[in-house]
């Protein structure tokens, strides 16, 4: 084997140790995400102040791709403004049990309109859009991660709380770690 071809097979070990590492976090991460049954919604305004709420999600379709978070609310909401701005949201999820919590961040994207309401409107939400107006004004927010940072305890790096795991989605839809200077991450 040349100088060349082992340099190759290393990278190539080192990529495919990388991807396990990454698709255990990503494991870890869904495992907080589907057990919460809230999170909170941060949007920034247009001074950079950021803005929070509780929001409670639509679970996904089987059909559907994964690390997509839906949300139903009233289209004339500051959140919807906000994101209609930035185009960007983040979402906190936790899980006190498991003392696990995950900030995704990521694109922001509004299903508006009767195509949208077709697809995603389920009767429970009439609750919250009692009348003909506020049907008409529910808009679907859908939250693409890009990012995550994630503090799980027995996963994330001991001192639990100092730092987080953090994950990146490349442009080609591939998960990797964010390597920290001052942590070792150990699989």
């Amino acid at each position: 084997m040349s100088t060349k071809e082992g340099m190759r097979a290393m990278q190539r070990s080192g990529e495919a140790s990388s991807d396990r590492q990454a698709a255990r976090f990503l494991a870890s991460a869904a495992k907080v995400v589907s057990s919460a049954r809230y999170c909170w919604l941060v949007t920034r305004s247009q001074n950079g102040g950021a803005n929070a709420r509780p929001m409670g999600r639509i679970r996904p379709n089987a059909d559907e791709k994964d690390w997509i978070i839906r949300f139903v609310t009233d289209g004339r909401s500051r959140k919807v403004l906000e994101m209609r701005g930035s185009g960007r949201a983040e979402l906190i999820f936790q899980n006190d049990g498991d003392d696990a919590f995950a900030l995704l961040s990521g694109a922001a994207r509004l299903l508006e309109g009767r195509s949208a309401f077709r697809r995603h409107w389920r009767d429970a939400y009439g609750t919250y859009f009692p009348g003909q107006a506020d049907r008409e004004n529910a808009t679907f927010v859908e939250v693409t991660a890009q990012r995550m940072d994630l503090w799980i305890r027995g996963v994330t790096p001991e001192p639990f709380g100092l730092r987080p795991i953090i994950l990146e989605r490349s442009e080609t839809g591939r998960w990797h770690v964010v390597p920290d200077m001052g942590t070792t991450v150990v699989s």
